[in-house]
């Protein structure tokens, strides 16, 4: 009797930890229902397959760009430190690339709550819709939305319920063949844990060259050691 209460429990136990919320969810929301932190450019101008914009003014620097554009795939971020502005990088003079997809996402792919973006069409090639795929960093699936874009700037909204976390956001021109051409007023929440706040950041970087000087003056006395040996 014993041994079939512990089996029983044991797999009571074991139904508990696998099973999720039945409200977990990743939602689209309208860009105005809650207020994220705005992404910032980070200083000096960045050039590449990623970027990375700070999260707010004062960083850290963990807000990740990368995408699939009419180019060779490199994006642009300016230098400074305004608004962070994503575009494809420049082709020709004046002459920038265009997105087909792009994804972004916090280093590490660290979790978030909310994420707001806008998009700017093309207008000679500006599609029809726009398909969002976010990752959900609690069942680690996909969620999908099929969302119309209009002309000039389209805004979007994506928050959780339940337990669900954000940790990656992927869209995708619809056709796939049309483009946009910029990716603006990014804001973001990160998770409660899931981002140090700067003032931890600060004094991360303030031990780990605590340490470095340590092990530097560890090994200066330890070779002092062996000479007077």
């Amino acid at each position: 009797m014993r041994r079939v209460l512990i089996t029983a429990l044991a797999a009571a136990a074991s139904c508990f930890v696998v099973s999720t919320p039945a409200s977990a969810a990743i939602l689209n929301l309208s860009a105005s229902a809650s207020q994220g932190t705005l992404a910032h450019n980070a200083g000096n101008q960045q050039q590449g397959l990623t970027v990375t914009a700070d999260l707010g003014s004062n960083g850290p620097n963990i807000v990740n760009f990368d995408g699939h554009t009419t180019g060779d795939d490199e994006l642009f971020l300016a230098g400074g430190n305004g608004q962070a502005t994503i575009e494809g990088a420049e082709i020709s003079a004046h002459n920038n690339a265009l997105f087909y997809s792009a994804d972004i996402y916090l280093t590490n792919h660290a979790a978030m709550t909310w994420i707001e973006m806008a998009l700017t069409g093309t207008n000679d090639n500006s599609p029809d819709f726009i398909d969002f795929f976010l990752t959900d960093g609690l069942t680690n699936t996909e969620t999908m939305f099929h969302l119309l874009i209009g002309s000039g700037d389209t805004h979007y909204g994506f928050g959780v319920d339940g337990g669900s976390t954000i940790t990656n956001l992927r869209f995708v021109t619809n056709p796939t063949d049309t483009t946009v051409s910029l990716i603006k007023q990014v804001r973001i929440l990160a998770a409660p844990g899931a981002v140090p706040e700067p003032g931890t950041w600060a004094l991360m970087l303030l031990g780990f060259g605590g340490i470095g000087m340590a092990v530097r003056r560890s090994r200066k006395r330890d070779g002092r050691l062996l000479q007077i040996a």
